[in-house]
C-alpha cells in the first residue's frame, strides 16, 4: 500500500477474522433489543415515536459514554449499547486498510479521509485493550465502523470525487471504490435498472470521478485509445446528482452497503422520496444485501412498503414498536425474528392493509370498509376535539370483512403490540363461539362473562318463527332499495336469504333494535356484559348494526347507505359520537 507503514505489533492480520456488531439496544422502559447479526432491526411506530431519536442515540452512544451524551437524561431513550466483536487488533488493522482509506501523518498510521480526522493506531490497539468488559463505545472508530444515513446527509456520497494518484493509491470513497470492482459497479447499475428502469455509467474519463444516468451506443474502447467522440458522449450523459431526488437518495443509500464499508448500517426512513414501489423494491434490495454482504442494519421507517419488501426478502428481519402515551413515556416491544417470519405467513396481514398499523397508535377493527369508512368520518367530526386523546390521523380503521375474522385480526395485532379495539354489530351475540374466541384474543377469561352472556341472550335463544309473504317483501325490500338496476346474480339471492333468516330468527330483534331490545333481567345483564367487553376493547355497536345510525334514510344498506349517512350528517350525529367515545376511551387507548 503506497506511502503506508504498518506497526510491527498491528502486522499479520486477516480482515476476514474481524466482525462486528450491535449486541444489544437498552431502551429507558427497560426493554433490551437484540438486532439480527446479518439482518434487518425495523423500527416502527406512530408520529413523534422517537424513531429517529433511538438512531441518533445509539450513532451518538457508539463514540461516546453514557455520561458524555449531549441530551439531557429526560430525553435518553436509549440507555445502554452493547456491541458484540471478534479478532484481534491485527485483524481489526487488515479490515481497516481492507475497507477504508489509510495515510501516514506525524508517524502514525491514520484511518480515514485526511484532514477530517479519523481513528489511529493507537486506537486500534486501545480499542481491543477495553474489550474486557464488554465493547459499549466505538471510540474514534466509531466512523470507520458504523455509517448512519439520513436522509438529508447521504446523498453526499454520490457527489464526483478527485481520481486516485496512482493505481495502488487506497481507495478513499464509494467511487474509488466502484472504480476497483466491476462487480459492485455491476450491482449498483442492476439496482438501478431494477427500481428505477434506468442505467449507470461510471464516468471515470476526466479529473473527478462520478456516475452518470445512461449508457453510451459507442462501445468502451481500450483504456490507451480512448476517442474525443466516446469522451463526448460519456460526457452528454446527465450526472446522477442532477436527477430526481428519489432516484438520488436509494442510490447513495446501497452504495456504502454494497461496497461493504461498515460492518453496522443506521438508516433513518430509507424510502425518503420513494414512490410506493420503489419502497417495496428498496425494502427487498436492502433485505438481501444486509444478508450476502453480512452487514447488520438498523432502520427507522414510515412506511408499510418497505416493510413489505424486508418481509418479502430471504433477510432475517426483527421489529421494534415504539409507543408514547399521553404521558410523554416512551414505551417499546421486539417482534423477534421467528415471530416476524410466523406473523409473516399470515395472509391476513401479509394481503391486507393491516401491516399499516405498525405506524399507528390505535386501530379499529370493524366488519366491512363501509364500517370503516364511516367510523372514520365519525372520528374526523369528533367535537369537541378536546375530548379526542390522539390525533384522528393516527387511528387506522381496518375491515375483517365478516365476524369470523375479526379475533385473527386482533391476535395478529396484539401479538405485535399494536392497541386494538374491535367493533363488531351487537349481532356477534348470537354465536358464542364468535364471541369468546374474540374475548380470548385480547386474553381475557370467557368465563368471567359466560354467565351474563347466557343470562342476557337466553330471550332471543327461542325457536324460529317459519317466515310469511310479507317477511318476503320486506326482505327484498331492505336489501335491493336503491339497488334496483343491479344484475340479480347467486350473491344477490344470498343477501335475500340472509335477511329472511335473520327476519326470522329472534336475533333480528337484536339487529333491529340493538341494546333496547334487551328486556328485564336480560337487560341487567347485558348492560355488565357490554360493559366488560368495552372494557377490554371489545366495542358492540349499541345501537344494532351500521345502518341504525341513519335508519330513515329510504335507503336500507349497501354504497348507496354510506353516501346517504354522511350526506345527511349521520356521522356527526349523538349516536355515532358515543360510538366514537367508547372506542377511544383511556381504557382502550392505554399507552397511547
Amino acid at each position: 500500500m503506497e506511502n503506508v507503514t504498518i506497526p510491527a505489533d498491528l502486522k499479520g492480520g486477516e480482515a476476514s477474522k474481524f466482525a462486528l456488531s450491535i449486541a444489544s439496544v437498552t431502551l429507558e422502559n427497560g426493554l433490551t433489543v437484540h438486532p439480527p447479526l446479518n439482518g434487518v432491526t425495523v423500527v416502527v411506530g406512530g408520529n413523534n415515536v422517537g424513531k429517529s431519536t433511538m438512531l441518533r442515540q445509539i450513532s451518538g452512544l457508539s463514540s461516546r459514554s453514557l455520561g458524555d451524551t449531549a441530551e439531557p437524561a429526560r430525553w435518553r431513550l436509549v440507555t445502554d449499547l452493547r456491541f458484540n466483536v471478534s479478532g484481534t487488533s491485527k485483524d481489526l488493522c487488515a479490515w481497516l486498510l481492507a475497507h477504508g482509506n489509510a495515510y501516514m501523518q506525524n508517524g502514525l498510521l491514520w484511518f480515514g479521509t485526511q484532514g477530517y480526522g479519523g481513528a489511529h493506531e493507537h486506537h486500534v490497539r486501545q480499542f481491543f485493550d477495553e474489550q474486557q468488559g464488554g465493547v459499549d463505545r466505538l471510540l474514534s472508530l466509531v466512523n470507520s465502523l458504523l455509517l448512519f444515513a439520513d436522509p438529508w446527509e447521504r446523498v453526499g456520497s454520490i457527489h464526483a470525487q478527485e481520481m486516485r494518484e496512482t493505481v495502488d493509491t487506497p481507495p478513499k470513497n464509494v467511487m474509488h471504490r466502484l472504480e476497483e470492482s466491476v462487480q459492485m459497479l455491476t450491482e449498483v447499475r442492476e439496482i438501478c435498472r431494477e427500481v428505477f428502469r434506468l442505467d449507470l455509467t461510471l464516468d471515470t474519463l476526466a479529473r473527478m470521478i462520478q456516475l452518470r444516468v445512461g449508457r453510451v451506443a459507442t462501445p468502451a474502447p481500450p483504456a490507451d485509445a480512448i476517442s474525443s467522440e466516446y469522451r463526448r458522449e460519456v460526457a452528454s450523459l446527465p450526472p446522477l446528482t442532477e436527477q430526481g431526488d428519489g432516484i438520488k437518495s436509494l442510490i447513495a443509500l446501497i452504495l456504502p452497503i454494497v461496497t461493504a464499508e461498515h460492518p453496522v448500517v443506521l438508516i433513518d426512513e430509507p424510502e425518503a422520496f420513494l414512490h410506493p414501489p420503489q419502497a417495496t423494491a428498496l425494502g427487498r434490495i436492502l433485505g438481501g444485501l444486509a444478508r450476502r454482504k453480512g452487514i447488520q442494519v438498523i432502520l427507522a421507517t414510515h412506511d408499510k412498503n418497505l416493510l413489505t419488501g424486508l418481509l418479502a426478502s430471504d433477510s432475517e428481519v426483527s421489529i421494534v414498536r415504539l409507543d408514547r402515551d399521553l404521558e410523554g413515556g416512551s414505551h417499546a416491544h421486539q417482534l423477534a425474528v421467528e415471530d416476524v417470519r410466523d406473523l409473516w405467513g399470515d395472509p391476513l396481514l401479509r394481503y391486507t392493509n393491516t401491516l399499516d398499523s405498525l405506524f399507528h397508535r390505535l386501530t379499529v377493527v370493524a366488519e366491512a370498509d363501509q364500517d370503516c369508512r364511516f367510523y372514520a368520518a365519525a372520528l374526523n367530526e369528533y367535537e369537541p376535539r378536546s375530548d379526542v386523546p390522539i390525533p384522528p390521523s393516527d387511528v387506522l380503521f381496518v375491515p375483517s370483512y365478516g365476524k369470523a375474522a375479526i379475533y385473527k385480526l386482533v391476535k395478529a395485532l396484539r401479538a405485535i403490540y399494536v392497541p386494538v379495539v374491535a367493533v363488531p354489530d351487537i349481532d356477534i351475540l348470537n354465536d358464542e363461539a364468535n364471541i369468546s374466541r374474540l374475548v380470548e384474543a385480547y386474553g381475557a377469561d370467557w368465563n368471567l362473562l359466560k354467565r351474563d352472556y347466557r343470562v342476557s341472550t337466553q330471550p332471543f335463544r327461542g325457536s324460529r318463527n317459519p317466515a310469511t309473504l310479507r317477511d318476503v317483501i320486506t326482505a327484498v325490500q331492505s336489501v335491493f332499495s336503491g339497488r334496483e338496476d343491479e344484475k340479480y346474480s347467486d350473491e344477490a339471492k344470498r343477501e335475500v336469504l340472509a335477511q329472511l333468516r335473520a327476519q326470522e330468527s329472534p336475533w333480528g330483534l337484536l339487529k333491529k333494535y340493538g341494546e333496547a331490545a334487551f328486556e328485564g333481567q336480560s337487560a341487567v345483564a347485558a348492560e355488565r356484559l357490554l360493559k366488560h367487553l368495552d372494557e377490554i376493547g371489545i366495542v358492540l355497536v349499541r345501537v344494532g348494526v351500521l345502518e341504525k345510525f341513519a335508519p330513515t334514510l329510504g335507503v336500507a344498506k349497501g354504497p348507496a347507505w354510506l353516501t346517504a349517512a354522511l350526506a345527511a350528517g349521520a356521522h356527526r350525529g349523538d349516536r355515532a359520537r358515543e360510538h366514537i367515545r367508547r372506542c377511544l376511551s383511556p381504557l382502550n387507548v392505554p399507552s397511547e
